[in-house]
């Protein structure tokens, strides 16, 4: 019975003293490396941080986004402007939102010119194959590159209209 103790004690000491070398270092750079990890770097002031860093005026039992205004600094409740207030949006003008208007116009024009080229280059590669002499002039495979050139020229002819739309919209609003 004093030999199972026995055994049990000491398979119970193997058992806790196991788990707790596993994580320690193996060698000395592991154990150094480690040690480094644990230490932070300790902040170091100069002279700007102790003098006024953080603080535009005021104490410290009454900062500066708590002090009031002095009375010189007061405005009247019916002297204030609406664009007094940092957190309002200014109100665009006219010249701003017509330079808004046309580089939205712009970039809208330029992705309709890209449309037109993609699909006018699918076109021509659509049609290439189909007057390629090599292939088959009757099949199944032939039926379906026809079907596919008819849906990109219908969305060339989209892409075309648009462009033209938009140009008129150019003109009308006069961009350039």
């Amino acid at each position: 019975m004093r030999a199972l103790l026995a055994v049990m004690v000491v398979a119970g000491f193997a058992w806790v003293a196991v788990p707790a070398g596993a994580d320690a270092p193996k060698t000395m750079g592991e154990a150094a490396a480690k040690e480094k990890d644990k230490k932070k770097p300790a902040k170091v002031y100069t002279e700007d941080d102790l003098h006024n860093h953080g603080r535009a005026s005021g104490s410290y039992s009454q900062p500066a986004a708590e002090a009031t205004p002095s009375t010189g600094d007061k405005k009247a409740e019916g002297d204030k402007k609406p664009g007094d207030k940092a957190g309002e949006k200014k109100e665009k003008t006219p010249d701003e939102e017509r330079a808004e208007k046309q580089a939205d116009w712009h970039k809208r024009l330029e992705q309709t010119q890209k449309d037109v080229a993609t699909w006018q280059a699918e076109v021509d590669r659509i049609q290439s194959v189909l007057n390629d002499s090599t292939q088959p002039q009757y099949g199944p495979g032939r039926q379906a590159k026809v079907d596919a050139l008819e849906t990109a020229k219908k969305n060339l002819a989209a892409a075309n209209q648009t462009s033209s739309d938009l140009q008129e919209e150019g003109r009308r609003n006069g961009y350039r």
